[in-house]
Parts: C-alpha cells; sequence; structure tokens
C-alpha cells in the first residue's frame, strides 16, 4: 500500500463518496475508483459497501481507517519537526484536534492582529493532542476539551455550537418544531464521531436522551465536512458545528432544525513553564472579530 494510496482512501472515507474525494484532492473521480479497487484487489477484501446511494465502510475499511489515520498523522507531525529544526525557523507547533484545525485555526492564524501568526498546524486526535504537548513534541495544543492535567495551563479561545441542520426538503417532513423533548422522534441523527461526540453526548444525556438509541446504525462518519456531505443527501437531520456548516446555511443548502443546540468551548494549553497568553489572546481578537462571532478567551 502506498502513502497515495493511503490518502486516497482516507479522503474517500471522510467523505463517503469517491467524487468530493477526487474534488478534495485535484483527481478525477474514475482516478480515485481505480486506486480503490487496486488497493482491494490487492488484499483482497472490500473496503467499501457500494449497494446504497452513499459509500459506507465494510469492516475491514474501519480498521484500515483507523490504521491508516494514526499512520498519517505520525508521518505529518514527524515531517513537521524535522522542519521546525531548519536554522532560523522560530515558529511554534500547535497541535489541534479535527474541528478547530479544519475550520478555525488557519483562518484565525492568517488573520491575527496586523501580521500573520508564525505557528504550523498538525491535526490530532485529543489523546494525541494531549500527548504530543505533555512530553514536548508540541508546543502548544488546541482542542474542545479542557485538559485537566496539573502540568498544563488552559486559556480559553474561542467558542462555537453544535446546532441541528438539514436541507430545505427534508425540514419540510418535520411537522413539528424540534426541540430536545422530541428530538428522539426525528432519528436516527447524525453526527461526527469524532473529537466532538463527548460533548453531543452529554448533552443528551443532560436531556433524558440515549445516544446509542439516536444515533444511525451503520453511518458512522469520522467528521463534522463528512456530515455535512451526507446531509446534503436530504435524508437525515444532523448535528454539525454552526461554523463548518455556515456557507451551506447562507446559500441555503442547509437550514437549522429546531432548537437544540451543543456549546463548545476551545481551549489552548502548554506545559505551564510556556507562556502563551499572547498567543492565546492574539487568537481570541481574530475569532471574535471573524463573522460568525465566536466568543473571546478567558484564563483559567
Amino acid at each position: 500500500m502506498t502513502f497515495e494510496q493511503m490518502r486516497i482512501f482516507l479522503e474517500a472515507a471522510h467523505f463517503g463518496s469517491f467524487t468530493h474525494a477526487a474534488e478534495r484532492l485535484g483527481l478525477t473521480q474514475s482516478a480515485v475508483s481505480v486506486s480503490i479497487k487496486k488497493l482491494e484487489e490487492r488484499h483482497d477484501v472490500s473496503l467499501f459497501d457500494r449497494s446504497g446511494r452513499r459509500l459506507m465502510l465494510t469492516e475491514a475499511g474501519q480498521v484500515l481507517l483507523s490504521e491508516a489515520e494514526r499512520i498519517m498523522r505520525d508521518v505529518d507531525l514527524t515531517i513537521r519537526r524535522v522542519e521546525s529544526r531548519r536554522p532560523l525557523s522560530q515558529s511554534s507547533l500547535v497541535a489541534c484536534t479535527g474541528n478547530a484545525y479544519d475550520f478555525w485555526m488557519p483562518e484565525l492564524a492568517a488573520r491575527a492582529g496586523s501580521a500573520p501568526l508564525d505557528v504550523d498546524l498538525v491535526r490530532g486526535t485529543l489523546d494525541e493532542v494531549t500527548a504530543w504537548v505533555m512530553r514536548g513534541t508540541a508546543d502548544v495544543g488546541v482542542t474542545s476539551a479542557m485538559p485537566s492535567h496539573p502540568q498544563f495551563r488552559q486559556i480559553h479561545i474561542f467558542s462555537d455550537r453544535m446546532i441541528l441542520c438539514a436541507t430545505p426538503d427534508r425540514e419540510r417532513m418535520v411537522t413539528e418544531r424540534v426541540t430536545w423533548a422530541n428530538l428522539a422522534e426525528q432519528g436516527p441523527i447524525l453526527w461526527e464521531h469524532g473529537d466532538l461526540t463527548p460533548e453531543l453526548v452529554a448533552a443528551l444525556a443532560a436531556h433524558r436522551l440515549e445516544a446509542s438509541r439516536l444515533a444511525h446504525p451503520t453511518l458512522k462518519l469520522s467528521s463534522s465536512a463528512a456530515v455535512t456531505s451526507a446531509l446534503k443527501g436530504g435524508r437525515h437531520l444532523g448535528f454539525v458545528p454552526e461554523r463548518a456548516v455556515g456557507a451551506q446555511i447562507a446559500s441555503g443548502e442547509l437550514v437549522r432544525i429546531g432548537t437544540p443546540e451543543v456549546a463548545v468551548r476551545y481551549w489552548m494549553f502548554a506545559l505551564r513553564d510556556r507562556e502563551i497568553g499572547t498567543l492565546a489572546a492574539r487568537y481570541a481578537r481574530a475569532a471574535s472579530a471573524a463573522p460568525d462571532g465566536a466568543s473571546q478567551a478567558g484564563a483559567d
């Protein structure tokens, strides 16, 4: 298996579509399809169930997804750390969980103050980001879960919220205003099975709802971008970070459904001997000036 095949597989798995994967990678749809087919033939397994309207991972595909994500994150982080040793390199390596990396940090780094922030971003899971910062592999972490370890200093830098969305056509099928009280009647509900899952599951539990009964029985999407793509199919409602679907709501492709929402706060943290106040403040100012009006930071 080559890194290129792995990269193509990951895009297809994240978006549940060869077409979306091709668009993301700048390839043709047939090139993506051929790459996946060769991978399946080489290892004599089926990675995707192609029987429905949407690609779904098989058991073998789920195993490959987990391992391929880990491998690619490790490779990326190794490259970043090597490059950080270049002469005159003074940038900070900032490790982020998925939604912070996908929808917040690159844009905010570019707009923070009079000059772009000199940071290098890397994407990882919550456990990976925490471990990288703890052992000094990354200088700073940004996650949606406040780190509780006493060796960390953390600062709240911006906020988001998960909202319930669907296509306008799917909205017309909803016969009453959706609230937490009647949410179970609208299932199955889609959401990402990733770094924001704990916040959503906690919110459901607070409203006496069981996540396992609301979740789609087989469609387990690994990113908010994949959820957004699936919602455009018009069959489901789904929880998505508001920042992730801002463009789709503005264009009318998706609409907000009812009142359920889940607050999400993002934290910047580092070992206590590292000063992060200035960096955190610049990100907070950039977030508060963003069009979607994220909140400013507060030190913990």
